[in-house]
């Protein structure tokens, strides 16, 4: 079974914290801002503690239920949480930023992609599934790549394949290459002086 926090501990509305901390969670799943912000307020006024973990569990709600839904979520609730530590948790100002970071992750779009996709992971390794690295692993970075003669070009050509990859330009693709080309002349003419020293 799964470890249960903070059901002793009761909410000014009676109701324990293990389940108003469930409620905030399926509240902002839904886009239930109004409810999600009660939940939230109950766990604040609660204490120190669940405040604590009101902050903690609206960060991995960013990530486990926004996720690329919003990319940025984690980055906004973080910033929200690091200024409510400029204000004193009695202030008035202080529930603006908890509110804020409810309302916003209430109105982002979500996808649970990352929460998924962790949890199969963990259980392949668990599980012993194999880990068969491609060949394009084995660069100039790797010591299986320089022994295989991996050079600038090979990491140019395989290693440095990016996909998917932005929509550029013309001139702005033309550029980037230009500037490949670039680093690999200088990068051949600084082994060369390595090689004459």
């Amino acid at each position: 079974m799964i470890p249960i926090f903070y059901h002793d501990i009761v909410t000014p509305s009676g109701h324990p914290g293990d389940e108003v901390i469930s409620a905030l969670q399926k509240f902002i799943r839904r886009g239930e801002t109004e409810l999600a912000v009660r939940a939230a307020y109950e766990l604040y006024l609660t204490g120190e503690e669940l405040t604590a973990y009101l902050w903690r569990r609206l960060l991995v709600i960013s990530a486990e239920d926004v996720g690329l839904g919003e990319p940025m979520a984690p980055v906004v609730v973080d910033a929200l949480h690091r200024s409510s530590r400029e204000l004193s948790r009695d202030s008035s100002d202080y529930q603006l930023l908890f509110v804020h970071a409810v309302r916003y992750l209430c109105a982002c779009r979500k996808e649970r992609g990352s929460s998924v996709l962790a949890s199969v992971v963990k259980r392949r390794i668990r599980r012993g599934d194999p880990f068969p690295l491609p060949d394009y692993v084995y660069d100039m970075h790797t010591l299986t790549g320089q022994e295989r003669g991996r050079n600038i070009d090979h990491f140019l050509a395989e290693a440095a394949c990016v996909r998917p990859g932005v929509r550029a330009t013309a001139e702005e693709l033309e550029e980037t290459e230009r500037w490949e080309r670039e680093l690999v002349a200088l990068m051949k003419e600084e082994e060369a002086q390595q090689d004459r020293t």
